[in-house]
């Protein structure tokens, strides 16, 4: 992918997507795939907000259960087996445990219900999945696989244990990113850092947007016969500054989501669940909410905790303080945790939309994806705005969206050929090919950094092409040889083009806690020789990285890095 924005104002768009977070990436490359001329721009950077803010799982639907939502957990077993079709190289099964307590509707016999209402729902949750990928079904253990599994956990009050599987993303910002990628394979153009000043048009039509080049600073017009507004916690601004009236459903408020990224809580191969003394949005059963602790490459990843929020979506900050409570919380639910603030690499944080109900619960949050054709409920034609909950259905929610754009084009439309085309890093991934036998050959000997090295190749498909050949030169480390090569395709052929692009999103080595001030320095001296920085734009790149660094919470001795505080 190459920023050309000079493309973008080249004649009439069929679609023009604003806002790069996972819905409006999964609308570019649906609508591409289906033929339509497609252009997908962000104000910053692809998932640089909210989607960054996952938790990394596909969730399969089974709290949905609680809500007796039937038709909501078939569509999400669906699109959980979608997104292990499409990308099994980062989505990956992964056992979830959670205790169970007495007789009631935490107890084993209504855990086992559900777990045997879920499977009959999802009977076919493993079709045409690759072996190493399919679910097994869910089931419920004794007290001492509780015991087990939850190690610390009081055994006065389990009776035993309920488990089952979803899939975890390795990487997201990844899986975000190929879905870019795979649009603009397709014929969409694409480009970051282009923030949309207004719609142009006339009163009862929307015909584009005046754009920004946020880097540059230029203003130009992007012509387009029909604009999806996927600008996530800025849709509704954006249409006010339009002088559009925001929809109900995008305007009930936001809700500020966190999940942080820990030292290694557990040990194994599986994530746990332990009740808070939170409240949910749960119609039937306990009205505790659950933390849940999830292995995740060599770290913990604990979430999620909501707060309210109230203000400019651009000023979102995670306090210190608020990072201290979610870390009280945890311990109390599960004090074998034992975590303190010294524990914490890295802190996602994000908003999502908001019901407008208890800032204290679940039901504070929107738990269904809207859709909402402005044509009907303003008369204003030429526009669709999307207000998206769930990382797991953005694909289907997608499909809704492109079909109706078809509609709204005065066009017959064309069928969704998405499931067919797998994401760019899963051609000739194991199931698909013999790249684990190149894995293997090239990790043997490198001792107990294998398991990065292999997700490396595994998750940065595009960086190396011909693992098989890769010769690392003697004498440098395999880890760093690696990593820069992922570097150096990011910013020729990702479109990275700041600092914290390439620290943040393009590469995990941030939010695992293990990016050096060496790493920092090789990355600052290779944007500012392949992209020809001043030095004021050096200066820039660097304080903005500081306030990345602060507001992602890095581990204090890397905040103090002499490189991001100069």
């Amino acid at each position: 992918m190459i920023r050309d924005l000079g493309s973008l104002c080249d004649g009439i768009y069929d679609l023009l997507v604003v806002g790069a977070g996972i819905h409006g990436a999964c609308v570019a490359r649906d609508a591409a795939l289906r033929g339509l001329r497609v252009a997908l721009v962000d104000q910053a950077d692809f998932g640089n907000a909210t989607s960054h803010n996952s938790y990394k799982i596909i969730h399969g639907g089974l709290r949905y259960l609680q809500h007796m939502d039937f038709g909501r957990v078939r569509e999400s077993i669906n699109e959980a087996r979608y997104w292990r079709q499409a990308a099994p190289h980062l989505v990956r099964p992964l056992q979830f445990v959670i205790p169970t307590y007495g007789y009631g509707t935490r107890g084993p016999l209504a855990l086992w219900l559900g777990l045997q209402a879920h499977g009959m729902i999802g009977w076919d949750r493993n079709r045409d999945v690759p072996d190493g990928w399919q679910m097994p079904p869910g089931k419920v253990m004794s007290k001492s696989h509780c015991l087990e599994l939850i190690p610390g956990i009081d055994p006065q009050s389990v009776s035993g244990c309920a488990a089952w599987y979803d899939g975890q993303m390795q990487d997201s910002d990844r899986l975000l990113l190929e879905c870019v990628m795979s649009a603009s394979d397709a014929g969409a153009t694409v480009a970051n850092y282009v923030s949309v000043e207004s719609f142009i048009g006339t009163d009862s039509r929307v015909m584009g947007v005046l754009a920004r080049d946020a880097l540059a600073g230029k203003e130009f017009e992007i012509r387009s016969s029909l604009t999806i507004n996927a600008g996530g916690p800025w849709a509704a601004s954006l249409l006010s500054r339009s002088g559009k009236p925001p929809p109900a459903a995008a305007s009930k408020g936001l809700v500020k989501g966190m999940n942080l990224v820990t030292r290694r809580v557990i040990e194994g191969a599986h994530a746990i669940g332990v009740p808070s003394k939170r409240s949910s949005d749960a119609v039937i059963g306990d009205s505790q909410r659950l933390y849940f602790i999830c292995p995740w490459r060599g770290r913990s990843l604990v979430g999620t905790t909501h707060f309210p929020f109230d203000g400019d979506p651009s000023n979102l900050t995670i306090s210190d303080d608020e990072i201290a409570e979610f870390i009280d919380e945890v311990n109390l639910a599960y004090p074998q945790a034992k975590l303190d603030m010294d524990d914490v690499l890295y802190c996602y944080s994000g908003l999502t939309p908001g019901e407008g109900v208890d800032p204290d619960s679940d039901a504070n949050r929107a738990r269904h994806s809207d859709v909402i054709d402005h044509q009907k409920l303003e008369q204003v034609d030429g526009i669709v705005s999307i207000v998206g909950v769930k990382f797991t259905t953005a694909r289907l929610v997608a499909e809704h969206v492109v079909d109706l754009a078809f509609r709204k084009l005065g066009r017959k439309p064309a069928a969704c050929n998405v499931r067919s085309v797998p994401l760019p890093g899963a051609v000739g991934f194991d199931g698909f090919g013999n790249l684990k036998e190149d894995i293997d050959g090239l990790t043997a000997g490198v001792g107990s950094d294998s398991d990065n090295i292999r997700f490396l190749l595994e998750s940065h498909r595009s960086s190396f092409p011909d693992i098989g050949n890769i010769s690392i030169p003697e004498h440098q480390d395999a880890r760093d040889y690696l990593f820069q090569q992922c570097c150096r395709h990011a910013v020729k052929s990702e479109m990275a083009v700041r600092l914290s692009d390439l620290l943040f999103r393009r590469t995990d080595l941030a939010a695992r806690g293990e990016l050096t001030e060496a790493d920092i320095q090789w990355c600052t001296d290779l944007m500012v020789g392949e992209l020809a920085w001043s030095d004021a734009r050096l200066k820039e790149e660097l304080r903005n990285t500081k306030v990345d660094c602060e507001q992602r919470f890095f581990h204090p001795k890397m905040k103090e890095s002499t490189l991001v505080t100069a």
